[in-house]
């Protein structure tokens, strides 16, 4: 799913950044890792503070069937980081249920859909935006515990 990612994300921007990303950190989240961070946002034990006070620059996150590429490096004025989603939906290494969703978030999470267009598999705009939605606690809660 990763080669698939990068694949989109060359569509649009095409490859003159990609060079200046190959010092990403990849960071895989476990089961367990998944549900700590699930479960320490669900009871508020992580302090939150804002996506602008997390020292990452950018990072793919990668957990169950999602892999995103978090980007502090934004041209949308309100925004802070820029994400790239891939997820599958369907059978694990099918590249046929491949879902992608671009979207920005502000200095309080709050995510806005970025229009894309891409050969690969995209959702409606209403299905995108569950998709977003379903990732950013996660996403959330990971920026948070690494601001500490």
């Amino acid at each position: 799913m990763l080669k698939e990612l990068i694949q989109y994300i060359k569509e649009y921007e095409g490859d003159n950044d990609l060079g200046d990303y190959l010092d990403t950190r990849y960071v895989r989240l476990t089961e367990q890792h998944y549900d700590q961070i699930a479960g320490a946002m669900a009871e508020g034990e992580l302090e939150l503070k804002k996506s602008s006070s997390c020292p990452a620059e950018r990072f793919f996150l990668h957990f169950n069937e999602t892999i995103l590429f978090v980007n502090k490096l934004t041209e949308e004025p309100n925004s802070i980081y820029d994400v790239e989603m891939i997820q599958n939906d369907g059978v694990p290494d099918d590249d046929k249920e491949l879902l992608f969703v671009s979207f920005s978030i502000d200095d309080d999470y709050a995510p806005s859909l970025k229009k894309r267009v891409a050969s690969g598999k995209t959702a409606d705009e209403n299905a995108q935006q569950l998709v977003m939605l379903s990732v950013i606690p996660i996403l959330k809660g990971f920026m948070i515990a690494i601001s500490d």
